[in-house]
């Protein structure tokens, strides 16, 4: 599961944290802190709705201690992100394995902590939004701010004739716009939000899974949500193999279904096959046995049909 706009928010399982790879450049803890977090990239997870953050008690506890207050915003002018934030804090300087030390992991909204005094490596992200900068920690209190420059995406599907779409029939693939190449970034259910870079996104949307597929570029905007609505012509279908108009379906028929250009587009074997499809005019072929017996039939936006195929002896 394309856990990228809340594409309400969706939990997802830890994934393994893996260490670097030993190095002896000291000199770049960005990299360092970017092979920490690359393998933790999953696919688009949910926006949290946006919360007030409360006054925090900044000030130090033990001798030789500074308070630090982080904070992570949508956009410049927008309020502090509530909830979905995950926070790590590292040693500015690599050990001698390459590896930045992690002092501290949280996940939520505003982070309050209390650290020794120097330089430290913060990074943030809010689903596939993320930033990461130095801060130096010598005033007793001090208050770091994260833009993000992030924004959500929330896809649905409808028909073409207004009929109700089912949401379980719905599935999405986004893809970031870099230049002239587009890079599949996850897969997202309809009705989910997810948090993504502001941004330019390619939205493959299919419906039904078979043939029935629209695609639109979409554009995300920092501290906004934007909603996407993909428009498809597709019915439903259920067909049978009978020996006469009243008779009851035979099992263990093959099915197979030929769109107008004559190539396959769908197989089952059963003795019923259920198939959302493209509107348009299809041929099936039922092969049950040492007989093959074939129908035409119209998919309509938005339709149920029954397609009934008789085993004719001939």
């Amino acid at each position: 599961m394309l856990a990228l706009l809340v594409f309400p928010a969706v939990a997802h399982a830890a994934t393994p944290v893996p260490k670097p790879k030993p190095t002896t450049d000291r000199a770049d803890p960005q990299a360092a802190i970017s092979r920490f977090v690359d393998a933790q990239k999953t696919t688009v997870a949910g926006v949290a709705a946006y919360a007030p953050s409360s006054t925090p008690d900044l000030r130090p506890t033990i001798r030789g201690e500074v308070a630090v207050y982080l904070v992570g915003k949508l956009a410049p002018n927008s309020g502090p992100i509530g909830d979905g934030l995950v926070w790590r804090v590292f040693r500015e300087i690599p050990d001698a394995n390459g590896e930045l030390p992690l002092v501290h992991k949280a996940r939520g909204g505003d982070l309050e902590l209390r650290l020794p005094a120097g330089r430290y490596i913060v990074h943030v992200a809010y689903g596939r939004a993320s930033q990461s900068r130095t801060i130096d920690l010598r005033e007793p209190i001090n208050t770091e701010t994260f833009v993000l420059n992030a924004g959500g995406l929330q896809l649905s599907a409808v028909l073409a004739n207004d009929a109700k779409a089912d949401e379980d029939e719905a599935s999405f693939e986004v893809y970031a716009i870099e230049g002239e190449t587009r890079r599949l970034i996850g897969k997202l259910p309809a009705g989910v939000i997810a948090r993504l870079p502001a941004g330019s996104y390619h939205v493959l949307s299919r419906y039904g899974g078979v043939n029935a597929v629209r695609s639109a570029d979409v554009q995300v905007e920092a501290g906004k949500l934007t909603r996407v609505s993909m428009r498809h012509q597709a019915g439903s279908v259920r067909l049978k193999l009978v020996r006469d108009r009243n008779g009851e379906a035979i099992a263990n028929t093959s099915w197979t279904i030929y769109g107008p250009d004559g190539n396959p587009v769908f197989e089952r074997t059963g003795a019923y096959a259920n198939v959302t499809l493209a509107a348009g005019n299809y041929d099936v072929v039922a092969r049950h046995r040492n007989g093959e017996y074939s129908e035409s039939f119209t998919v309509h936006s938005g339709d149920e049909a029954e397609v009934t195929v008789i085993a004719r002896r001939l």
